[in-house]
């Protein structure tokens, strides 16, 4: 072989040796991408999380967010109450933190707009009748949650009260007791849907999540999106959903959702 071609031979395998890396290193980076990452699982997941209902039936579902500060009153007559208090505060910092809706609590149950109750089993009826109304109007979800959300929307579909209430004995027994503080307060900032389709999330009846998961933290963090808009409907939403995926995308929250959704959380304060 003349000397004078082995460069260029040498060129060749170097240069398919670099695009076998290249190539290798492009494939472990698209692997390492969970589902739950890709935009389109993201916005499929906000669709159902927040725009359809679980135990009601909407014709027209639109974008329902809290647009101004939430004041929680707090009450509970079963058992540990500092405790509680505890762990529902640091719960809901958190979801401030991620959202940045101020949410703050009042001891003046008139400035409330959010309620937070912690009874037990045998007073449900009674509680729900005292800060919901007719149990009978929402019997269904009454005889199948451990644990209860409500909230009321104006006609601008702004979120205008909550209510949680939250079964302390009965939750405990079913093992949902932190579930139920993690999930109903953060449902009440207008992801009120569950899905078995939506996966990890806190909003899956099947998943064993009891923290937010960092598809969680995305759901929030598209709700309270400044490109979105209360009282959107469903093809209104889905036009916008691309726009906030590229914001998360130039922000690195989508890649960095897994540590992201840690800071300030209920999870990490517990230790766990």
């Amino acid at each position: 072989m003349p000397l004078n071609t082995m460069p260029n031979i040498v060129r060749k395998h170097s240069l398919l040796i670099l695009c076998s890396i290249w190539s290798c290193l492009f494939s472990n980076s698209i692997f390492a991408i969970e589902r739950w990452q890709h935009d389109a699982y993201i916005e499929n997941s906000f669709i159902k999380i927040a725009l359809e209902r679980e135990y009601k039936e909407t014709a027209n579902p639109k974008i329902v967010r809290w647009e101004q500060p939430v004041k929680i009153f707090f009450s509970s007559d079963a058992g540990d109450t500092a405790f509680q208090k505890e762990l529902l505060s640091v719960h809901v910092q958190h979801l401030s933190h991620i959202t940045g809706l101020p949410i703050d609590f009042t001891l003046d149950p008139e400035e409330a707009n959010l309620f937070a109750i912690f009874t037990y089993y045998n007073q449900m009826e009674d509680t729900v009748r005292q800060y919901i109304g007719d149990p009978n109007r929402i019997r269904k979800a009454l005889n199948e949650a451990v644990c209860l959300g409500n909230f009321s929307v104006n006609k601008q579909r702004e979120i205008t009260k909550g209510v949680i209430i939250i079964p302390v004995d009965y939750a405990r027994q079913k093992a949902r007791f932190l579930d139920c503080i993690v999930e109903e307060i953060t449902q009440l900032l207008g992801l009120p849907n569950d899905s078995n389709d939506v996966y990890p999330s806190i909003f899956n009846d099947v998943s064993t999540d009891a923290y937010l998961t960092p598809l969680d933290y995305l759901l929030l963090r598209t709700l309270y999106s400044p490109r979105l808009k209360t009282g959107l409907n469903v093809t209104q939403t889905k036009a916008i959903l691309p726009s906030i995926m590229k914001d998360l995308h130039q922000t690195q929250e989508i890649e960095n959702s897994i540590d992201l959704v840690q800071e300030y959380s209920l999870r990490r304060y517990l230790g766990e």
